[in-house]
């Protein structure tokens, strides 16, 4: 394969990460082989593969010049773009840290997802080899790295379902081979799917934001694990499941009701006056959501007054989307949930975990992480707490950048 502009990094990265894609489909088939005479003669060939790669590599070995990417941090760390890889002139304690790394945990949403819920093909193919990484029981493998995790607000099969509408195989990698922080650390599983550490809302801040929502004509969501449960399925609360890739958001039924869900994951009601208050349900909720799509209304009206009542009930307020903001059992968070996981996981958190985020909700983890990465997109707060941080958004591969690295 010789040298060629025919195709720019991004695409020969999409045509590499769609054969990864079907690799399996693609196996035994004679067409899935290109084959060239010499190396017919030796009895070898090559596929789409080899190919994509031959031609990357044939670029980057005939380059002859860098480009700066922006990249600011906070250690006055630098990077340089080189076709299609990226190096990074560290300072001699990054250096040190990032050899360091034995765990990697990643937001989903705004970091690995872009905004059409799709992953950009380098941080499809570099999440990719980091589980398959980590997952390699090989004692004398090259690179540390034994964990790489979603640490998300998501539920697990929110997360789970989120990832294999993207990329199936992702999905399915997170799934069967990884730990996993979700509900913003409310629910912490191991690599066999097992929780670790779980924690539930305190009934009374579960009524009291109830009240609070009937006052300001806001809708709310509760999670109790992958169940979602609501007490209107308004149009925004719909779209968490058609937009956000979570299990579609359910009406309570009160008890004694013969009701049973339909197979669209609805419950048939004659009327509201039927629907149990969240607060009833046993044994609680992890977390609520308080969302509106009148984001000054949330965030001057709601979200103080959410805070107040956090306070009295033993409850704390977060944010990773704009729309929604979140209530907690008071002491947890994103952060609380991957020390826990790194605990069990015998991993140390301040000298052997990479983490990678974009929202309010991030930075903690952020913060106390060996190194912490916030995208290109990233909110402010999240970027104060990194690290470093990348000019790259979720759209443009960031998340992958800082696996690669």
């Amino acid at each position: 394969v010789g040298n060629s502009n025919l195709y720019s990094d991004d695409e020969l990265m999409s045509i590499l990460s769609l054969h990864n894609e079907l690799s399996d489909e693609l196996k035994g088939d004679n067409n899935s082989q290109i084959t060239s005479d010499e190396d017919e003669d030796k009895g070898t060939s090559f596929s789409l593969h080899d190919l994509v790669m031959r031609t990357v590599g044939t670029e980057q070995e005939s380059a002859t010049t860098t480009t700066n990417t922006a990249m600011n941090a906070q250690s006055n760390t630098k990077s340089e773009l080189s076709n299609n890889s990226i190096s990074y002139d560290l300072d001699e304690l990054m250096t040190k840290k990032v050899k360091q790394i034995r765990a990697i945990a990643s937001d989903i949403d705004g970091t690995i997802l872009t905004k059409r819920l799709t992953i950009h093909p380098r941080t499809k193919v570099a999440v990719r080899k980091a589980i398959k990484l980590a997952t390699d029981d090989d004692d004398n493998k090259a690179v540390a790295l034994k964990y790489f995790f979603p640490a998300t607000g998501k539920s697990r099969k929110g997360a789970i379902d989120s990832l294999s509408t993207a990329s199936m195989e992702l999905g399915m990698l997170i799934e069967n081979s990884c730990p996993g922080v979700y509900l913003q650390g409310l629910y912490c599983v191991d690599g066999s799917g097992d929780v670790i550490f779980e924690q539930k809302l305190d009934l009374d801040a579960i009524d009291a934001a109830e009240e609070l929502v009937e006052q300001t004509g806001v809708s709310i969501v509760a999670y109790d694990g992958d169940n979602l449960y609501t007490t209107e399925q308004t149009d925004i609360v719909i779209s968490l499941h058609e937009v956000y890739g979570e299990p579609l958001p359910i009406l309570l039924p009160s008890h004694g009701d013969d009701c049973d869900e339909n197979d669209n994951n609805t419950v048939d009601k004659t009327n509201n006056e039927q629907v149990r208050k969240l607060s009833s349900h046993n044994p609680s909720m992890h977390k609520l959501l308080i969302m509106d799509d009148d984001i000054e209304k949330l965030t001057k009206i709601v979200r103080p007054q959410l805070e107040e009542l956090a306070i009295k009930y033993n409850a704390c307020v977060t944010q990773a989307i704009p729309n929604m903001l979140e209530l907690l059992p008071i002491g947890c968070s994103k952060a609380s949930g991957v020390e826990k996981l790194c605990d069990a996981l015998s991993i140390n958190m301040q000298e052997e975990l990479m983490s990678i985020g974009d929202a309010e909700n991030d930075a903690g983890m952020l913060e106390i992480s060996c190194i912490g990465v916030a995208v290109g997109n990233a909110c402010p707060i999240a970027k104060k707490a990194a690290d470093i941080v990348l000019d790259e958004s979720n759209e443009e591969g960031g998340a992958g950048i800082a696996i690669e690295a």
